[in-house]
């Protein structure tokens, strides 16, 4: 599966606590597809229009299932909605257990790149600071050394 970027695993973990709170407020996948479809961030909510735009033609689960294989971001989302649509379960906890696994992912990616920090600041360090602090407080001292 290939990984999302940052902003697609946001959006990602807000559609997926959207739709725990849809589900969980009483409407059926079919509905909160159709209301994700309108709110949610958009790499998710073009992905649900094709859903809407299939499931006119086939059956709602069928279409997640269709999207899911097409989109492998997207997979485990649609494929919870999927099932909740098929046998009736819930599917708020398991949105919910998907959202702090899709943040969990965004802040390890977020440490990686913030443990870059100090290397990356190396080469500003040690070419641009440093031959600056020489210029401005050794040099005058060699220059009035030099001159005397």
């Amino acid at each position: 599966m290939r990984p999302l970027t940052a902003a697609a695993d946001d959006a990602l973990a807000l559609a997926a606590d959207l739709a725990a709170v849809l589900l969980a407020a009483g409407l059926t996948p079919h509905l909160a597809v159709e209301v994700l479809a309108r709110s949610a961030p958009a790499p998710v909510a073009t992905r649900l229009e094709a859903v809407l735009a299939a499931a006119e033609r086939d059956r709602l689960a069928d279409a997640l299932d269709a999207e899911a294989a097409r989109s492998t971001g997207l997979a485990p989302f649609l494929a919870i909605l999927a099932a909740s649509e098929r046998t009736g379960a819930a599917a708020g906890p398991a949105l919910g257990r998907l959202a702090a696994s899709t943040r969990a992912r965004v802040r390890r990616r977020a440490m990686a790149r913030a443990r870059t920090v100090p290397v990356r600041l190396l080469f500003p360090l040690v070419f641009l600071v440093l031959p600056a602090f020489l210029v401005l407080t050794v040099a005058p001292v060699v220059l009035a050394a030099v001159s005397r």
